[in-house]
């Protein structure tokens, strides 16, 4: 009975601090951009408490908060702040301001208020919260439970609309001196016809008359060189252009009258920007706005790691980072309201997976992308692959592309989504789109190149490089002189598919035909002195191409001679995968050194701890559901705290240096 009684006491205890955090996430409007969610209980949970308290006590953040009157005791948990709930940041704009809040729960009101000591006082402003003003442009606002910082900055181009800058009183200024030789009859000519026209001119009360300009006055100028040594000094004639001379009075007034009138322009600015944040945060507070939707709460908080970045409505955002609305792009015709990504939302997810440390992402498509996308990446690598990873292998790259499906869908995937950018040439595009795709015999060139690619690094090997020096005489006669060096580089291999190799053979034979290659041993090989830095071979086995820096790799592959052991990781990663790359850096320090690469004195104790470390990936599984997913991960040494713990070691680390 007890038991049970405990179990329901926890699950209630958990379904509190989940309800706590789904009610700040409401706090959200509908329209923000771009929300950042941080999962406070688990970073500090992973991060260690004691380590963090430590951090910022070298940080000096404990003691500059007891410089402002508030005892804290070097611990994080005495700040006030909740550190078992979710904290969210967003952003959300208009045509005239951009906003930000910052949202965090609190647990003690009173611990908090303590921090705000040297700030300034609190006042009420609406439904029980508190202000208090920060820097410029930004607010305060708590009550018991939460705490809101809000910020606001404004549109640089907002203004830029001269009825929109005529409404708040703002005027357009320009300091700009006139031109030196401006002065013209002609000039002169077209302002007697208007003098005698009367044409009036009216002058605000109280603002300066500016005097016209008198005409330039020419005055010679005598060369005050002095001649020494000189018997007779040739008189010369020098043309001396006239010095024009303006009323220095006259810029000092444009000046005047340019700073004062930038000054009035932005203190409207400011006050603008001070009264819409505090009608948004009144609109905040007031809960007079439509929040996230249900669906976009649920993605923000399902299954969150340690921090999320999610973006509600990605094409959205990346039209409002477009300057579609300048001139050049309207001349163009270009209308960007037409442009289409087919991308819904976007998520970015900071990860702990014991001593992995993973930043997930992942792309919300439309139902039309989806299955494109799906048929483009519907292919496997090839399976012969897997033996040239190896025990030495440092690092790889593998793609797998569709080349049947890219050929076939691209020409229409272009004129669907990009039509906006064509401007006044759609029609013509999309004609020669079309063109393009009946043109394209798609099995056919699946046949050479289907899709897939492995581009690896396996090991080192020192090569000799023949170069260009010079010898001089005593008369400093250069004479060229060829010398050989040995560099040790990496050994790649790059190799995909093609069940159809003649038009690889017959390019290659004629290469050889006109003398920018050979065959050895049924290898081609082209010299690294026909515009190469290194030489090149090219080897065709089986259904395989494959393109390297090292003939003796080629001539291993050729009679099947095995390099090393399978490398289980990488293969297991390869095959997972639509796109994987992955580099061992325990390998790094050593490959570096046999190179002859010094990372600096800086680098050295980093470069020695990379022994510790494991492989860093970044993967692809393609199309999963509706959405295009991706990850980069990291194994970092393996601790008791794990990633998050280990990182902020190296960071104490270094603070104490």
């Amino acid at each position: 009975m007890k038991s049970k009684i405990l179990l329901t006491g926890l699950a209630c205890l958990s379904l509190m601090g989940t309800v706590k955090s789904q009610d700040l996430v409401k706090l959200i409007p509908e329209d923000a951009e771009v929300i950042a969610a941080f999962n406070v209980k688990d970073i500090v949970q992973k991060a260690n408490a004691n380590k963090l308290n430590e951090l910022l006590q070298k940080a000096g953040l404990f003691k500059q908060l007891e410089k402002s009157g508030a005892s804290v005791g070097n611990d994080i948990k005495n700040l006030g702040i909740d550190l078992s709930q979710t904290a969210y940041f967003y952003n959300r704009k208009t045509d005239s301001v951009s906003f930000l809040e910052f949202i965090f729960p609190l647990s003690n009101k009173v611990q908090f208020e303590k921090l705000l000591h040297d700030v300034g006082e609190p006042k009420p402003i609406a439904n029980g919260y508190s202000s208090i003003g920060m820097k410029a442009g930004s607010v305060l606002v708590y009550n018991d439970r939460v705490a809101r910082f809000i910020s606001s900055t404004m549109s640089t181009t907002f203004f830029e609309n001269d009825s929109v800058a005529n409404r708040y009183g703002i005027k357009k200024v320009a300091y700009m001196a006139p031109a030196a030789d401006a002065y013209s009859p002609e000039l002169d000519s077209a302002a007697a016809v208007l003098d005698s026209a009367a044409v009036a001119v009216g002058w605000e009360e109280g603002e300066k008359e500016i005097e016209p300009l008198s005409p330039p006055i020419i005055v010679e100028s005598t060369p005050d060189t002095v001649l020494a040594n000189v018997e007779a000094a040739v008189p010369m004639t020098v043309d001396v252009a006239p010095a024009e001379m303006h009323d220095p009075s006259y810029y000092d007034s444009l000046y005047t009258e340019y700073e004062n009138q930038n000054r009035k322009n932005d203190s409207i600015r400011n006050a603008l920007r001070d009264q819409w944040l505090m009608g948004e945060a009144t609109r905040l507070l007031s809960a007079s706005y439509k929040p996230l939707s249900v669906s976009d709460q649920e993605k923000v908080l399902k299954n969150l790691g340690l921090i999320r970045l999610y973006v509600p409505h990605v094409e959205e955002l990346y039209r409002g980072l477009m300057p579609y609305k300048t001139i050049p792009y309207l001349y163009m015709g270009i209308n960007m309201d037409k442009f289409k990504t087919g991308y819904q939302d976007g998520m970015l997810d900071l990860l702990q997976d014991g001593n992995v440390l993973r930043l997930r992402g992942s792309v919300g498509l439309d139902r039309d992308l989806a299955e494109m996308s799906k048929r483009l990446y519907a292919r496997k690598p090839n399976g012969k692959f897997n033996k040239y990873l190896t025990d030495k292998t440092l690092g790889f790259f593998n793609v797998n592309i569709n080349s049947e499906a890219y050929l076939r869908d691209i020409p229409s995937y272009t004129a669907k989504y990009y039509s906006g950018l064509l401007g006044p040439q759609q029609d013509l595009v999309e004609w020669g789109l079309m063109a393009l795709e009946i043109a394209l015999d798609e099995k056919a060139i699946a046949q050479v190149m289907p899709g897939d690619h492995l581009f690896v690094v396996n090991g080192l090997r020192k090569f000799r490089k023949e170069y260009i020096d010079y010898s001089y005489d005593d008369d400093y006669n250069a004479t060229e002189v060829k010398k050989t060096k040995d560099e040790t580089l990496p050994v790649f291999i790059w190799m995909f598919t093609s069940k159809d190799q003649r038009l690889f053979r017959k390019g290659l034979d004629l290469a050889v035909a006109k003398a920018f290659g050979k065959i050895q041993d049924g290898i081609y090989a082209f010299s690294s002195k026909k515009g190469l830095d290194f030489p090149m071979y090219v080897l065709l086995k089986d259904d395989l191409v494959m393109v390297s820096n090292d003939s003796l790799s080629l001539h291993d592959i050729r009679q099947n001679k095995t390099a090393g052991s399978a490398n289980k990781d990488f293969i297991k990663l390869m095959k997972q995968n639509k796109m994987s790359a992955a580099i061992d850096l325990q390998k790094l320090p050593a490959m570096l050194k046999e190179m002859g690469v010094s990372p600096g004195r800086q680098w050295e104790q980093t470069m020695a701890q990379l022994n510790q470390y494991g492989s860093t990936a970044i993967t692809s599984k393609g199309i999963v559901g509706n959405r295009m997913e991706a990850e980069i991960s990291t194994k970092l040494p393996e601790t008791k705290e794990g990633a998050i713990g280990y990182m902020i070691d190296q960071i104490l680390r270094e603070i104490g240096k």
